[in-house]
Parts: structure tokens; sequence; C-alpha cells
């Protein structure tokens, strides 16, 4: 469409601007508002080009950060231009805050240029600068009066127990709950519960487990890395155990949480530690997990560490024994692997594995079982000691001491649990990874966090390796897989399982990927 280009008429701009995607891709009401401002420049003598028409699509006026905005700014400010006015078409299409339209209006107005409404009166008059005032002012009170019906749906929405913010990660928008929208678990789910459980074991530092958790898919809706500043963040999010916690008030969520009570409390524990690790783990790197399993025939024990900062070597202390991570690891694994079973044993394996799952578990759910009743006992003497404080009976500060004494122990018992969380899985499952980590141990190994693949070192290899700068040779290997030979000399479904006791570790250690 061609405009007479006349150079006696004054140079004017457009501006027009609707707050919705949805309206700027219907694009009536922006094209409407050209035609009316295109029809007001014709009426009043101003000269307006194609490119002098800014369209603002899905921007809010809540803020004067707008892209086309800041264009039409940019070029006024330049006197080359001459641009002498904007033409909206009503003044709430350039601002619905009143700070920010008189901040543009002064900005305009020390550029020689002045702002025109096609459908309201604006002149430089008392009267228009009145008027002019008086409609910046009804545009802001119109935000407000949405801005605040907008609060109220959110909190109601929020006591019926209905989240309608965006949705954290591991969870999606979209779902509903008594027909109203709420969100609910999506696939990162059980990757933000497999976060809070590392977490919740003091075993991992907190950067550690964020790493390894980005590395499984751990990311923002946009695709990117979670930071290391929000991870933290996210693991304090109550959302999570289902509890929502928005303007000052705190309601029970009506959609399904991905951890649950106990378990997000621990991580809090874990969080106020400042994520560190416990002591007796601190001297383990996950960029070098064989530090201290392999010798050298003298005895020294194998290091590790990053030549000029950035290259990985295994070393012993002494001159002439440098590695290179990688290939000194892909040597490990290939000897891993000569040890493992075949194909043909697996199935007479399972068998044999299933009868003595819930004997080799058993341990475990004792100690569990006592966990959760010294959990109990806590409670109550936390409760009698209070009462005895509120008597007069025990001090403040034998109070303080004591309470802090049970916090610990508090803390170390929910450790403990979360590290034995599944006790109670079926045995089918356990069988599935023992199979993987018999067929192919280096697999698993490669796979697994620190603390899993140091047990899984010693379990194959109970008096860890030597190394005398070419091979790998130990003195002694798992029972397990001296047992391979016992199938293969089998000629029947059933095998003598006396000597296959040491199967059930590599089955417990399973818990660890999951």
């Amino acid at each position: 469409m061609k405009h007479e280009n006349n150079q006696d008429k004054k140079r004017a701009v457009i501006y027009c601007r609707v707050s919705t995607v949805e309206q700027a891709d219907e694009g009536n009401s922006l094209k409407w508002q050209e035609k009316i401002c295109r029809d007001y420049a014709q009426k009043n003598d101003y000269s307006v080009s194609d490119e002098d028409v800014h369209i603002e699509r899905g921007e809010s006026a809540k803020t004067a950060d707008r892209t086309e905005l800041q264009k039409i700014l940019h070029k006024c400010a330049q006197k080359k231009h001459a641009i002498a006015a904007v033409i909206v078409y009503k003044i709430d299409r350039l601002s619905r805050n009143t700070d920010d339209y008189s901040q543009i209006r002064i900005l305009l107005k020390k550029y020689g240029v002045s702002i025109k409404s096609t459908s309201e009166q604006i002149t430089d008059t008392p009267t228009g600068r009145f008027m002019e005032n008086m409609m910046a002012n009804i545009a802001q009170l119109d935000n407000d009066v949405r801005a605040e019906r907008c609060t109220n749906g959110m909190i109601q929405a929020m006591r019926e127990g209905r989240y309608v913010w965006g949705a954290p990660i591991g969870y999606s928008n979209g779902a509903t709950y008594n027909g109203k929208p709420t969100i609910a678990p999506n696939k990162t789910a059980f990757i933000v519960r497999k976060s809070f459980e590392l977490v919740a074991t003091g075993l991992y530092a907190t950067e550690d487990v964020r790493r390894r958790m980005v590395e499984e898919g751990l990311l923002t809706p946009s695709g990117k890395p979670v930071s290391k500043q929000y991870f933290p963040e996210m693991l304090r999010n109550r959302v999570y155990a289902g509890h929502i916690e928005k303007f000052g008030e705190s309601h029970k969520g009506q959609f399904e949480s991905i951890v649950s009570e106990e378990l997000f409390n621990q991580v809090q524990r874990a969080l106020r530690n400042r994520g560190k690790l416990r002591a007796e783990y601190k001297r383990d790197n996950a960029a070098f997990p064989l530090r201290r399993f392999v010798f050298n025939p003298e005895g020294l024990k194998l290091t590790g560490s990053f030549a000029k900062g950035r290259y990985p070597y295994y070393r012993f202390s002494m001159k002439g024994s440098n590695y290179p991570r990688d290939d000194f690891e892909k040597q490990f694994a290939a000897f891993m692997d000569s040890f493992a079973f075949k194909e043909s044993h697996i199935d007479k394996l399972k068998r044999l594995v299933k009868t003595q799952f819930h004997e080799a578990t058993a341990d475990e759910r004792v100690t569990v079982a006592k966990l959760q009743v010294r959990l109990k006992a806590l409670e109550a003497e936390q409760t009698a000691l209070i009462q005895k404080n509120l008597k007069g009976i025990v001090s403040d500060a034998v109070l303080k001491q004591q309470l802090d004494r049970m916090e610990r122990e508090t803390t170390d018992i929910y450790a403990g649990l979360a590290r034995l969380r599944n006790v109670d899985v079926s045995p089918e499952e356990a069988v599935e990874f023992a199979a993987r980590y018999l067929l192919r141990p280096s697999s698993v190994w490669r796979n697994a966090d620190l603390s899993l693949q140091i047990r899984l070192q010693w379990f194959q290899f109970p008096s860890g390796l030597t190394f005398d700068g070419q091979i790998f040779g130990t003195p002694k290997i798992s029972s397990v897989f001296k047992a391979k030979e016992a199938f293969a000399a089998s000629k029947s479904s059933g095998v003598d399982p006396s000597g296959f006791e040491p199967l059930t570790s590599t089955l417990q250690m399973w818990r660890s990927t999951n």
C-alpha cells in the first residue's frame, strides 16, 4: 500500500499494540488500529511511511520495556528523523502505568515529539493536559482492577488446592481438578524424585547430584540444564511434597506429590548441612573412582589428578607411572568383563536368586523397622522434654542441648532410611539388575554413581587390583564369578546354591541405581 510522500507534511510514527498472542495471531485488532491511525494522520496532515508503523504483538503495557516502543523512542531521539508525533489509537496502547506514561511523555517532549490519540482529545492546553492525565489514570485503574481480580482468582485456586502458575520442573500444566486447571507429574518427575533421594542420603555433595541429574535429563522447560543456583531452590520447593505456599499462606495441593513429606524434610536437613559430604566419604572423587583401589607391585596406591588443570591422569607416586584416565578405565572395564557370565547361564541364575532374595534382604527390613521405632521414641522424648521445660523441671539450656542432640540423631536416622528406601521392592527387578551386572559388569559400573562404583569394584575384587604398568591382576575375585564354572559344568536346571552367598550383595547394590 503506497502513501503520498509530501515533503511539506510533518513526519509521524504509528504505534499499535495488542496484549495477547491470540489477538496478535487474529490480527484484526492490529489492522483496525493501524487503519484508524493512518486515517488520523492523513486528516491531520502527517506523513507516515510504512517503516514508521510499529506493531507490538502480544506485549503487555505494564512496563515500557517493549521492543517496538523502544525502537520508536530511539528513532525520536535522533534529529535526522525529524519525528513530530507518535500516533496511537488510545493512550492505554502506549502505557497502562501512569508513571511509565509520564516518563514516556516527558522523554518525547524533550525530543520535540507530541503524543496524538485518535479517540481521545489531547491538546497542549490546561484542559487538554488534564484530560490526558485522566486517560492515563483510567488506564492504570483498569490495569490495577484486572490485576486484583487475577490475584484474587489465584488465591481462591490455591485455597482449593490447585496450582495455577507455571509448572515447576517435574510437573506440567494442563491437568484439572474438579474441572479447573492445576498441575500433574510428567516424565521428568522420576528424575526430580531421584534428586531428592540422593541428597537425602547425605552421601553426595549437592552439586555432584545436580551434575549427575542433568546428565540423566534434569532440564528446565526451555531445555537448558538446571543451574547450580536454581537446584537448591528446587529442592526447597514444597510443591514437590504436595503443598502450595503463596501469598503468605500454605495449603495442601489437590495434585500428586513427587516426594513424601518425610523425604522432603530429610532433604532440608541435608541442605542445612550445606549439601556437604559426610566426612567418611570426602576422600573419594567421582572423577577418579579407581583411586586407592589399584596398587603397583611395590604396594603404592593409585592416585588421580588433572594435569595442567585439564587432562585427567591416574598415577602411582613414582616417576614414569602416569596413565591417561580414560585409557586406564577402559582397560579396567575390559578386565571386569573378562569374568562376565554367558547369556546361557542367566536363566539358571535367575531361578536360583529368586529363591534367595527375601532372605538376602531380611536384615535390611529388620533395620528399617528398628529405625522407625527409634524415630517414634525420639518424638515422644522431645514432647516429654518440652513439657518438663514448661513446668520448670528442665532449664532452657538443657532443653536446647537435648533437642540439638535429638535433631542430629533424627537426621542420621532419616539418612539411613533414605539409603534403605527399596527394601520392599520386588525380587524380579533386583534379579534383572544382577543379570545386567553379571553379563556386562563394566556397563553397570560406568553408569553407576561413585558410591556404587566403589562398592562394585570391591565386591568383584575383594582384595583390590594390582597393575604392573601393562596388565591388571588380582589375588581374589568374588565367588559369584567363580560360580559360572559351576553353571557351565551343570547339565541340569538345578545348581547347588552353596557358595552363592556373595551374590546377595549384588542384588542389594541394585537399589542405588533406582
